[in-house]
């Protein structure tokens, strides 16, 4: 397959979208009409050729405002912004290190294709510029995003109290060699282990390891894979012991704390469900790198919860990591999204303050500082002429 160099043409926008002020919007843009939230069965999300209009921060906030509201009467629940619940504080131990990082690392068959790096650990530089990927790339990028969301899919169901993130890292390991594809952070700068486990206060590149699952944990799980020589990435957050399906069920709680942390936990999750929708329901060709942040803030804002700045999205392809790269929160990265570009996007929302610190014990678990929770959810997407084409839906 082919691919092209996208120019790195900024948008034009206005100094006022640089304001951490969600109610200014630029004048000049070819941005969608959000009225039409992303619609989860659908792997496209359609704009209007004759729209002119931008994206609307001001009606995505005050959506999200409705959906935290609508959360709080349903469970009766009064909302602190940015603080750590007091059921975490009772309830949930810091998370530690609870195996040695010198295990053997589980082995990929020889007949599977790995990337380089996974020979030595060392990452190859990526391009300085953005891909834009030609019809095969996208097609080899769908199949490798629909192997990464069907062992994620796999990866939560197995989230339940009593499992360790170790035997999950092993079930995943072992679904991904069976489609003929190598788990992508295997080895990855020396990641010791086949899958990301990041378990409540642990933001993101928590190894998996003996810790078993409680009940109440809220537990993310990143899952990617190398297929036919591309990448494929995505993430998601679940509720461990949340057996809800519908208004119907019942889940019995020991205490009210326990109560408090499940609904806390609920809340949080929606949030950052909702911010990455709203994150994607800005993509179409025209529109700006920009506003993914943006939408993604007005969420967080509107639930009272922060997002997370020092890890972000990225391009993907043949490499795992490379430009463009897309912050979670109101930036200046002015970039115009061309027909070809696919990257992810990965909001991670904390529950307190988004500060985060890296663990120096084995340099990369990050947990944040104020102890309070995180969840994050990610898509691969791909800029298509009429919008954009989630590659990481479930089929």
């Amino acid at each position: 397959m082919k691919a092209s160099i996208a120019s790195l043409r900024p948008c034009f926008r206005t100094t006022a979208l640089l304001n951490n002020n969600r109610h200014k919007t630029s004048q000049r843009c070819n941005g969608n009409d959000i009225s039409t939230i992303l619609s989860r069965e659908k792997s496209t999300v359609p704009s209007s050729a004759s729209s002119s209009t931008f994206p609307d921060f001001d009606q995505i906030y005050n959506r999200a405002l409705d959906n935290s509201k609508n959360f709080d009467h349903h469970y009766n629940y009064t909302h602190e912004p940015l603080k750590v619940h007091q059921s975490v504080k009772q309830l949930i131990r810091p998370m530690r290190p609870n195996s040695p990082l010198n295990s053997n690392p589980l082995s990929v068959p020889n007949y599977i294709p790995k990337p380089p790096y996974a020979y030595n650990g060392s990452i190859p530089h990526a391009p300085p510029h953005v891909i834009l990927q030609d019809k095969d790339g996208i097609e080899a990028l769908r199949k490798s995003g629909r192997i990464a969301r069907m062992v994620l899919d796999k990866a939560c169901s197995m989230a339940k109290p009593g499992v360790s993130t170790d035997e999950i890292n092993a079930s995943v390991h072992q679904w991904i060699t069976d489609e003929g594809a190598y788990p992508s952070p295997l080895n990855y700068a020396g990641f010791p282990k086949s899958l990301c486990s990041s378990i409540n206060e642990v933001v993101c590149h928590g190894i998996p390891d003996q810790y078993k699952l409680q009940k109440g944990d809220v537990a993310s799980f990143d899952v990617s894979c190398f297929f036919e020589g591309y990448h494929g990435d995505n993430c998601a957050t679940v509720l461990v012991g949340d057996h809800q399906v519908d208004e119907d069920d019942v889940v019995s709680f020991e205490s009210n704390e326990e109560e408090q942390l499940f609904i806390t936990g609920r809340r949080l999750i929606q949030a950052t469900q909702e911010a990455l929708d709203m994150g994607v329901s800005t993509c179409r060709p025209g529109n700006c790198l920009t506003d993914i942040g943006a939408a993604i803030s007005s969420v967080a804002d509107a639930y009272g919860y922060d997002s997370v700045q020092t890890y972000r999205g990225h391009g993907i392809g043949r490499d795992f990591h490379c430009p463009p790269f897309v912050k979670h929160y109101r930036n200046e990265d002015f970039m115009e999204l061309k027909e070809g570009m696919v990257f992810t996007i990965e909001p991670m929302l904390t529950e307190g303050r988004a500060d985060s610190a890296e663990w120096q014990s084995d340099g990369w678990t990050v947990v944040t500082r104020d102890g309070g929770r995180s969840a994050q959810f990610e898509h691969m997407v791909s800029i298509k002429p009429d919008g954009a084409e989630i590659l990481t839906l479930p089929s």
